[in-house]
């Protein structure tokens, strides 16, 4: 008897979660993202109305918008929107780094866990926090086109 108290006050916790607004994910849901600057885990809430593409992406780090030309040009506009005044309309870098070659301050960055991380969360530098800007799921367009800009760059 005590056990199903237990098992139920949790399934109640879990509800009364996903009722306030989502679930927060770490390590054990998928993902665990972490602070560019203080490496300590990012307790990123995952919100109700959260796409297909944005639970792919924390459960498995992969970004499922890389190689959608969709996906691309919408990052390509919020790119040119947020982020070619410091990185450049070519992704070359000015302020901040360039995103077309494969040197990356932060060792994490070479991944798109880590590209995400820095984006949402901020970094040194003047690079903001951009989690109260962008959704989840334009990080991941943004990434998907910084990614296409890097590809056209390395086969040139």
């Amino acid at each position: 008897m005590f056990a199903g108290r237990i098992l139920i006050a949790g399934v109640v916790a879990v509800l009364a979660l996903v009722g306030a607004g989502g679930l927060t994910v770490g390590a054990e849901n998928g993902v665990q993202f972490m602070d560019p600057l203080t490496k300590e885990p990012l307790e990123i809430e995952l919100p109700r109305d959260a796409s297909e593409e944005v639970e792919t992406f924390f459960q498995t780090g992969e970004n499922p918008f890389h190689g959608d030309r969709q996906a691309i040009a919408d990052g390509q506009q919020l790119y040119n929107r947020w982020c070619a005044s410091c990185h450049m309309r070519d992704g070359s870098g000015r302020m901040g780094p360039s995103l077309i070659d494969d040197t990356w301050k932060y060792e994490r960055a070479a991944t798109p866990v880590g590209q995400f991380e820095v984006i949402y969360a901020g970094a040194t530098g003047a690079m903001q926090p951009f989690k109260d800007r962008l959704s989840l799921e334009e990080i991941l367009k943004v990434i998907a086109y910084t990614d296409h800009l890097r590809e056209q760059h390395q086969t040139q």
